[in-house]
């Protein structure tokens, strides 16, 4: 290891979890996830990395307004002023699109900039987050649109809140075959072949709109519990997103 090499710390921050990653250039060398208000995590993360190779440099997508001005201060405070760039915020990235900009969600925008550069066209993103978005990329790699859902853990909330007699399960149990057994397990898999089967239906519904030849990418936190519950996935990388906000920083950032 070289003391020498400075690390991006990538970070997604979402409703209820935040996803990162530790990057040296285009390689991946950590990741995880931990709850969005959690804000010393990072400096945590940011203390424990330093060990091995510092970390000098942060991008974030945010889509909690709130919490990201006090972690990009508490950042700035730990690694110095102009050490981290907020997607939106203090960098405007190019997408060719047809949706309304100014209401368009950074983790979004993040998603659709990394599958133009890694990914063919036409194409649909389907980010398994705290909603579901279905995002559809032309031929022409145009974002035309999409849908909003809500997400796997918005609703499994939702049903054990508002359902006296369910049991409160603290997660969603695995699942084997289609029916379940018990009160856990018909939740669990109701809600697993559930979202997959709605997945399917929506992509399918948009192959018939935009054409058969439209490939599918599955991202988010719940796309790995999500897409074997799936009957069309072309690509699954649960960690598109913050590989996409290091593409960012080596394409938009590092070149100025």
């Amino acid at each position: 290891m070289h003391g020498d090499t400075k690390l991006l710390l990538t970070i997604d921050l979402g409703n209820s979890t935040a996803a990162y990653g530790l990057f040296e250039g285009s390689r991946l060398l950590a990741n995880g996830h931990t709850e969005s208000n959690y804000i010393p995590f990072f400096m945590q993360l940011i203390a424990k990395s330093g060990v091995y190779k510092p970390v000098k440099k942060v991008i974030m997508s945010s889509v909690v307004p709130e919490l990201t001005y006090k972690i990009k201060k508490q950042l700035q405070n730990k690694l110095g002023r102009g050490s981290v760039y907020v997607v939106g915020k203090d960098l405007k990235i190019r997408v060719p699109m047809r949706y309304d900009r100014r209401k368009l969600g950074a983790d979004r925008l993040v998603n659709l900039y990394g599958a133009l550069h890694f990914y063919r066209s036409p194409l649909l993103v389907i980010d398994f987050g705290t909603a579901i978005t279905f995002d559809y990329l032309s031929k022409s790699g145009v974002f035309e649109g999409g849908l909003i859902v809500p997400g796997v853990e918005t609703s499994f909330r939702a049903l054990v809140e508002q359902a006296a007699l369910l049991p409160k399960v603290k997660e969603v149990a695995p699942v084997k075959g289609l029916v379940g057994r018990n009160t856990k397990a018909a939740m669990s898999s109701g809600l697993l072949n559930g979202f997959g089967a709605l997945a399917d239906g929506l992509s399918g519904r948009f192959r018939a709109f935009y054409g058969r030849n439209l490939k599918t990418l599955v991202t988010g936190g719940f796309a790995a519990r999500i897409a074997p519950f799936m009957a069309h996935v072309d690509y699954l990388d649960p960690l598109h997103t913050i590989r996409s906000l290091a593409l960012i920083y080596r394409k938009e950032i590092e070149p100025r």
